[in-house]
């Protein structure tokens, strides 16, 4: 299958090692539009270009994975005819199909939202009704899950974003470590394996049970966080991620 991506920033590369990583395509399947140079450097053995209809016409699939006003202004000397009978995935927050629609057309339009852990098809993948092939292609790319397309925003806050929340979470931990005299480098190490650790016992309420013992040493630092409201701090980042998309 001959799949175009449309932009190859940090999202677009994701998309495109996982979608090589993954077997779905090799190097020379993919046709990539971005108007970096330094950014097409980065895919030498795709088709690169700046012009979005030479990967119209050339890709069987095609994502969209650029801000969406960058595409209002791309749209408008999009050749229509080139995009008939194709499927279009957008992975642009807030756009709808019906906006899609109205630049577009009336074509097969896949909404998603993925995690850019898709690089290494380990990441998390939220999608509106698909094809069976496109579903195949998402699900190879790590846990995918259909929604409503009500629901595609919630996986960009819970997923997407979660990304980041959990790595600044993470980076916190390793951060602790550096205040007892651990170094940058073992901080880092130490935290990295104990969340590891944590998510493969898979039980993270009854990890967190097991391990703070009654009178124990991390209950009290498990007390410190509910006095602190932590559960309600997560909540309140992913509910404020959701509401600037909405």
């Amino acid at each position: 299958m001959k799949i175009g991506i449309i932009g190859f920033g940090n999202l677009g590369r994701s998309l495109a090692y996982g979608l090589v990583k993954s077997g779905t395509a090799n190097w020379n399947e993919l046709y990539i539009c971005d108007a970096s140079p330094e950014a097409r450097n980065l895919a030498p053995d795709a088709h690169t270009t700046t012009d979005f209809n030479f990967v119209a016409k050339n890709s069987d699939l095609i994502f969209l994975v650029v801000k969406s006003y960058v595409f209002e202004e791309m749209v408008k000397s999009i050749d229509k005819d080139a995009l008939k009978g194709k499927t279009i995935v957008s992975f642009m927050a807030g756009v709808t199909i019906d906006d899609l629609r109205s630049l577009m057309g009336n074509l097969t339009f896949v909404l998603g939202m993925p995690s850019l852990a898709i690089a290494e098809c380990e990441g998390v993948i939220g999608y509106t009704k698909a094809p069976a092939d496109v579903a195949d292609i998402f699900h190879k790319l790590g846990y995918a899950v259909e929604t409503n397309p009500e629901g595609i925003n919630k996986i960009m806050a819970f997923a997407a974003c979660g990304l980041g929340f959990a790595a600044y979470l993470i980076d916190a931990f390793a951060a602790a470590g550096m205040t007892m005299g651990f170094s940058p480098e073992e901080s880092a190490q130490i935290a990295a394996q104990t969340f590891k650790n944590a998510i493969d016992r898979g039980d993270f309420k009854q990890t967190a049970k097991a391990v703070a013992t009654p009178g124990g040493v991390t209950e009290q630092g498990l007390l410190h966080f509910d006095t602190c409201g932590v559960y309600d701090i997560v909540a309140q980042a992913m509910r404020k991620a959701y509401d600037k998309v909405n």
